[in-house]
């Protein structure tokens, strides 16, 4: 402990005297000299003070019982106060008032009372306002001639930051290591040779083993021992070395202890020192067997898939041959006896009989061309014969076709409605045709008696477009007055052989046909870029709205100068 010799009152006249101040100057002593050693020591006096309220830590002196002495400027203002004086007036008390456990503050005086110095003590202490901060102390005791510990007097400095940037660190910590004792995928750190340096219980368990020790026991050269394919480490290196990470990097490996090959997706990054040098590797491992398996499976179902799209294409083709020869020849003499070529039928009603075979004939001609259609656009086999086709010419053609059909069922087709100067669409005629008839075949077979089919064509709009504002393209709807298509079966409707029953009877119709004129259409207008919706109403009718894209059709100049 420092010993004092005099009081700890200020230094008087006598304790002056007792320094070599002016009161120790005999009488043989000069009157200059002893003002200047009064000066000298009044000048060290003001420096000290200086130096004491300038110090970059707080600066104190306290009584053994917790009453502050002294106080340095820096920290008075630390703790909360105006300036020392302030500090000194109210600080009575410091383990009550300054300590927020007064506890701490016996420990302190009891380890200078034992030791007479207290290096590095570290406590939360209390502001004048109340908000807490972490302060470290040196401290040593003093004690007078006869051992008698007179204060404390010591230095504290702000540590709350660090306290608090250790905490930070310390939860992160923990939640790392939460994390990687309880994730469950495993994870890993490995060295840049291919050395296991930490594994969490899940990669543990994914290896087989009991215990971390164990697996890093266990694998000596992650290479050689872990992936099934040679090589595959190289390439992991590779990629970090590049990229400094690698993501769904996905291999074969071995199960370390029973040997069991299974799959596995590695996520993981590189790891460097302040320098940049190269340190470990890191990353995550999930097992993804079972995901690899049903991958395989819908592999093997594509490919069954295919296989079965293959022979069904070759069925179709070749039924289509084996069926074309005979229904050619029936259609053909059933033309022949209709016209009497070879002299007249003896029995009328032998010629209704001949239509009979022709009409069914011929239906079933376009009932194989359907089917083949649809199997080629379904294989992508259609190709389109593409140039400039007036769709106006093409829609009032395929009514003048139905007009006898229509006809027949009692219900009426309005003219065509289109306004001059329509642009050209730039598509497969045939294909066109084929689409629009399709559509307009529908409308007068699920129609009533007395029922109308209405078609349009227009400017459509450029779905494309920003806000979709008109930009040259086509719309061609067709609408009938039949008994309506229910809202949830609208999308039905365009699977292959799908025939709505409801529909069929409300129209007084049978099963005609067999459900493939909306897939085929629905997907030539697709091969044309456009796209085409249904709308519907129950017991008013049915809309059937194609657009084709301003990227398909042709100016008007392009319609003259094709014609001419």
């Amino acid at each position: 402990m420092a010993q004092v010799e005099q009081d700890e009152r200020p230094a008087g006249r006598d304790e002056t005297a007792a320094a070599g101040g002016p009161a120790a100057a005999g009488p043989g002593s000069e009157p200059g000299a002893a003002a200047a050693a009064g000066e000298d020591q009044a000048w060290g006096a003001e420096a000290r003070r200086i130096v004491f309220d300038l110090a970059g830590v707080g600066i104190y002196k306290s009584s053994p019982e917790g009453r502050m002495l002294m106080i340095n400027r820096p920290l008075a203002r630390l703790l909360g106060y105006a300036g020392p004086e302030q500090a000194l007036a109210e600080l009575t008390d410091v383990a009550r008032q300054l300590y927020v456990d007064p506890s701490r503050r016996r420990a302190f005086v009891t380890a200078l009372q034992r030791d007479g110095r207290v290096d590095d003590f570290v406590v939360q202490v209390r502001r004048r306002d109340g908000r807490p901060l972490w302060v470290k102390q040196s401290a040593q005791a003093v004690t007078d001639a006869e051992g008698r510990l007179r204060c404390f007097v010591g230095t504290a400095a702000d540590i709350t930051a660090e306290v608090e940037a250790l905490e930070a660190l310390r939860f992160a910590e923990r939640g790392y290591r939460e994390i990687f004792e309880h994730a469950r995928e495993g994870i890993y750190r490995s060295s840049l040779e291919g050395r296991q340096l930490r594994a969490n219980p899940a990669l543990v368990r994914l290896n087989g083993y009991a215990s971390e020790a164990e697996l890093l026991a266990a694998v000596g050269d992650i290479a050689k021992e872990w992936y099934v394919e040679p090589g595959r480490r190289a390439e992991f290196a590779q990629l970090m070395e590049r990229d400094g990470k690698v993501e769904g990097f996905i291999s074969e490996i071995y199960r370390h202890k029973s040997r069991e090959r299974i799959w596995v997706e590695e996520n993981a990054r590189l790891v460097r020192d302040e320098a940049g040098r190269p340190l470990y590797y890191e990353g995550t491992v999930t097992e993804i067997t079972d995901r690899k398996a049903h991958e395989a499976e819908l592999w093997r179902a594509r490919l069954s898939a295919e296989d079965a799209n293959r022979a069904k294409s070759a069925f179709l083709a070749n039924m289509s041959h084996e069926l074309r020869t005979p229904l050619n020849a029936i259609i053909g003499f059933a033309e022949v006896m209709q016209q009497g070529l070879y002299g007249p039928i003896g029995e009328p009603r032998y010629l209704g009989y001949l239509e009979d075979i022709r009409g069914s004939g011929l239906l079933l001609l376009q009932l194989l061309d359907d089917i083949l259609d649809l199997s080629k656009v379904e294989a992508g086999k259609i190709e389109l014969a593409e140039q400039p086709v007036d769709l106006a010419e093409v829609a009032a053609d395929c009514l003048r076709m139905l007009s006898s059909r229509a006809g027949a069922a009692g219900v009426e087709l309005a003219p065509l409605k289109a306004p001059a100067g329509l642009p050209l669409l730039l598509g497969d005629e045939r294909r066109l045709r084929q689409i629009v008839l399709n559509l307009l075949s529908n409308a007068v077979k699920y129609n009533r008696p007395g029922g109308s089919v209405r078609v349009c064509l227009a400017s459509g709009v450029d779905q494309s477009a920003p806000g979709g504002e008109p930009a040259g393209g086509l719309r061609l709807t067709v609408c009938d007055s039949g008994p309506g298509i229910p809202e949830a079966e609208l999308e039905r409707v365009f699977e292959p052989f799908v025939q709505l029953e409801s529909s069929a009877r409300a129209a007084g119709q049978g099963r005609e046909g067999v459900g493939l004129g909306l897939p085929l259409a629905r997907q030539l207008v697709q091969l044309h870029e456009g796209s085409i919706r249904l709308t519907s109403r129950l017991g008013e009718g049915t809309i059937a709205e194609i657009r084709f894209p301003a990227a398909r059709c042709l100016p008007a100049l392009a319609r003259r100068e094709a014609a001419g």
